[in-house]
């Protein structure tokens, strides 16, 4: 998938999500709010996520164990975020920085696989899995969409978490 698919998708995914707060108030008691939107929502935020992870380490085969091993990835398990709507500061892949690498474990990729495998474990398929997922794979796209250092353009600001910024389309 080319940079520019990657990061419409993006966008589809953040609008979808933002206008998600329309049902389900953006609230810390809700956090683990399920259910079938927000696993859709879920399930390609995940796929964007591994999308995106697959070309940062140049290697369509590669999978979790590659990604939680590799330094440019786990760069991002520093990187705290802000989900705007809550005000609420998250690091989505913190979990990547511990120094034992069976600690690596996403616990949001982990619940997205549980329900992926199984639907009867939809109960995982949160809103706060939801947040990191996205979160996540924002932090990805936004890196190999970043143009080459010297070159200037125009960024679009994420409305869903700061720090996250791509080239407008």
């Amino acid at each position: 998938m080319d940079k520019s698919s990657m990061i419409r998708m993006y966008y589809s995914l953040e609008n979808d999500t933002n206008e998600l707060g329309s049902t389900i108030h953006f609230d810390e008691r809700n956090l683990d709010t399920f259910g079938i939107r927000v696993y859709n929502l879920l399930f390609i935020s995940c796929n964007l996520f591994e999308l995106a992870a697959k070309e940062t380490v140049c290697d369509p085969e590669s999978n979790m164990n590659t990604w939680k091993e590799n330094p440019r990835i786990r760069l991002y398990s520093r990187v705290e975020l802000t989900f705007i709507p809550m005000g609420c500061k998250f690091k989505p892949m913190g979990a990547l920085g511990e120094n034992d690498v069976k600690k690596r474990n996403l616990a949001w990729w982990q619940d997205y696989n549980s329900v992926k495998h199984d639907l009867t474990q939809i109960h995982k398929a949160t809103l706060r899995n939801l947040i990191y997922a996205l979160g996540s794979a924002g932090l990805l796209v936004s890196e190999i969409a970043r143009p080459p250092i010297g070159m200037s353009y125009t960024p679009k600001r994420s409305v869903l978490f700061d720090y996250l910024a791509f080239p407008k389309q």
